[in-house]
């Protein structure tokens, strides 16, 4: 928990040598918080017809509302609920979508913001 700077990293194969340029890394907390999503399974498509080839969700988060560049694969059509962890204090916004066999996905849900202490 902290910024370094000026790390370096070199490979050699004996007889050339290679760097990349100096860096900064920063190293974060992982959290031990979580946070558990549950969900209703949607039952028809979106221009109303009934949905058969449900294939499993996307959640996507983060911690800016409509920027949510994290994703989670739930491959698994018959769960409703989804436990989130390693996650830090601070505020999250979540968002599900649905997807069938074709991979084609449904419109994201209303983003849910929580708050973690």
């Amino acid at each position: 928990m902290g910024v370094y700077d000026d790390i370096s990293i070199y490979v050699s194969d004996g007889k050339y040598t290679s760097a990349l340029r100096p860096f900064s890394i920063e190293v974060v907390n992982y959290g031990d918080s979580s946070v558990t999503l549950y969900w209703i399974p949607p039952q028809e498509n979106a221009d109303g017809s009934p949905l058969f080839d449900l294939s499993g969700y996307k959640i996507r988060y983060g911690s800016q509302s409509g920027v949510l560049p994290n994703i989670i694969d739930v491959s698994a059509p018959g769960i409703s609920a989804y436990v989130v962890d390693g996650l830090i204090p601070g505020t999250y916004y979540f968002a599900l979508t649905a997807y069938n066999r074709s991979l084609r996905e449904s419109e994201p849900s209303a983003e849910a913001r929580i708050d973690l202490r």
